[in-house]
């Protein structure tokens, strides 16, 4: 630790600005199902969801995917740390690009 910082869980995080998708093989579309069936089964939240489609989909970071969507850094933000809580408008219009929505249906 340095000054009072973890610096292991900084080491840790995952930025667009490191690299590229490196999608091995795998094309866009395969690898935004992947995470989308992460998401459904649990293992994400839908910030995480939505982090991990920006960076390992688009290989962008906030604020270019901010000017795409139209809605601030900030906000990406925060919903990608799960802070907030946001108009079914915002969230579709956040995960437009990855073909993605809420809406209301029969079970």
């Amino acid at each position: 630790k340095r000054l009072g910082i973890d610096m292991s869980n900084l080491l840790n995080r995952q930025r667009a600005s490191d690299a590229a998708p490196d999608l091995q093989g795998l094309s866009r579309t395969q690898a935004r199902d992947q995470v989308i069936e992460q998401f459904m089964e649990g293992e994400l939240s839908q910030g995480k969801l939505l982090k991990k489609l920006r960076i390992e989909v688009l290989g962008i970071k906030q604020d270019e995917f901010a000017k795409l969507v139209k809605i601030s850094r900030k906000t990406i933000s925060d919903i990608e740390n799960d802070h907030g809580n946001y108009s079914v408008n915002t969230i579709n219009q956040i995960f437009r690009p990855f073909a993605l929505g809420l809406k209301l249906g029969y079970r």
